[in-house]
């Protein structure tokens, strides 16, 4: 689901949340401009949902009427032989021996998908709950600089990053979630930003209606 553009983000140790976690639905926009090297400039735009209750949460790409999955599907053309995980749905149980369960789900095919720990990084899930339920991890917010950055009342702007990239989060201390996500190269040739907005919860959660979906595992895809 999430780009390797925001990876650098979603870095460090991670987080166990109570399975009374505060509630939380977000709608996440992402908006990448890259300057390559033959002078050309390309900007790349989605947007996805997060529903996280208790210690399941749910990740969707939201698809604009046109798009791949949509018009493939209303059309009626099964010709694509495999499921395209980026416009799957990511969802995550976590148990009370910690370990999680993933999976993807297809909504117009009704398939869920069992994903194993080795097929992670084929679906851009790097493993960590705190990602799957926050975006990104408080741990790591904790060793980030805190900013002069002038914030709402609420959260606090943190700065960080690596060598050639610079990262500034705006933080929010309750719902521990990150509002806003902003990184850029020193060479002004790479800017990313992440703009994280509340939402009220669906009066019926995602997972819900998957109970008669059909099952497979992430390697049946393969075939």
């Amino acid at each position: 689901m999430f780009k390797k553009t925001i990876a650098l983000f979603l870095i460090g140790a991670g987080l166990t949340l109570s399975v009374q976690a505060q509630d939380l639905a977000v709608k996440i926009d992402n908006e990448t401009t890259t300057l390559q090297a033959d002078g050309v400039t390309r900007i790349t735009r989605f947007s996805e949902r997060l529903v996280r209750r208790n210690n399941q949460s749910w990740v969707a790409r939201i698809l604009p009427v046109g798009a791949h999955e949509d018009a493939d599907h209303h059309g009626a053309d099964k010709g694509h032989k495999h499921m395209d995980v980026n416009a799957a749905a990511r969802w995550v149980l976590k148990g009370e021996d910690g370990k999680l369960h993933v999976r993807i789900v297809n909504e117009h095919e009704k398939m869920v998908v069992d994903v194993s720990p080795v097929d992670y990084g084929n679906i851009g899930f790097d493993g960590k709950w705190s990602s799957a339920s926050q975006l990104m991890d408080a741990e790591q917010i904790k060793r980030m600089k805190t900013s002069s950055r002038a914030a709402p009342v609420g959260t606090r702007w943190v700065e960080g990053g690596a060598r050639d990239v610079k990262v500034q989060v705006l933080w929010d201390e309750q719902a521990q979630y990150p509002r806003r996500i902003e990184s850029a190269n020193a060479k002004g040739t790479y800017v990313s930003t992440m703009v994280v907005t509340r939402e009220a919860m669906p009066a019926q959660m995602p997972w819900a209606k998957t109970g008669a979906y059909k099952q497979k595992e992430y390697s049946d895809l393969l075939d």
